[in-house]
C-alpha cells in the first residue's frame, strides 16, 4: 500500500510564516507595492500553497461527498492550480491583484488543512471572499 505523506508535510509547515505572508498579501496598502516585492511575495505564496495543498485536499476529502460543504470545498480546491499557473503577469496593477487572490487562497488551504486552530487569524485577514468557503 501506499504511505501518507501528508503526516510529515504537517510537521514541515511553519503556520506562523504562512500566517504573516497572509497578512503581508492581504494588507490594504495606499500605494502599490514595488513589483520586485510582489515578485517575492507570490514566491512564497506559491511555496505555502503548494506545501499545504495536499493537507487541504486530504481534509476535503474525508468529508461526505454529498454534502454541499465537501462540493464547494473541492470546487474551490480544484481551481488553485490553474490560479497559480496564470503568474504575476506585467502590470503591477494585475499582479497586485493577483497576489491578493493567493492571499485568500492560501487562507483558504491553512484553514482547511487541518493546521489552523478555527481562532487563528492572520492580521489583515479579516475580509471574506469567495473561496474561502
Amino acid at each position: 500500500m501506499g504511505t501518507d505523506t501528508t503526516s510529515s508535510l504537517r510537521t514541515d509547515v511553519d503556520t506562523e510564516d504562512v500566517n504573516a505572508t497572509i497578512s503581508a498579501a492581504l494588507t490594504e496598502r495606499k500605494a502599490l507595492p514595488r513589483y520586485e516585492e510582489l515578485c517575492e511575495l507570490h514566491k512564497k505564496l506559491v511555496t505555502h500553497i503548494n506545501a499545504l495543498l495536499p493537507l487541504a485536499a486530504k481534509q476535503i476529502e474525508a468529508l461526505w461527498h454529498g454534502s454541499r460543504e465537501w462540493y464547494l470545498k473541492r470546487s474551490s480546491l480544484d481551481t488553485i492550480p490553474y490560479e497559480v499557473a496564470q503568474g504575476l503577469g506585467t502590470g503591477l496593477l494585475t499582479a497586485e491583484a493577483h497576489v491578493r487572490s493567493l492571499g485568500y487562497t492560501l487562507r483558504f488551504l491553512l484553514r482547511n488543512s487541518g493546521l489552523a486552530a478555527a481562532d487563528e487569524e492572520p492580521e489583515g485577514a479579516n475580509s471574506s471572499s469567495a473561496t474561502d468557503v
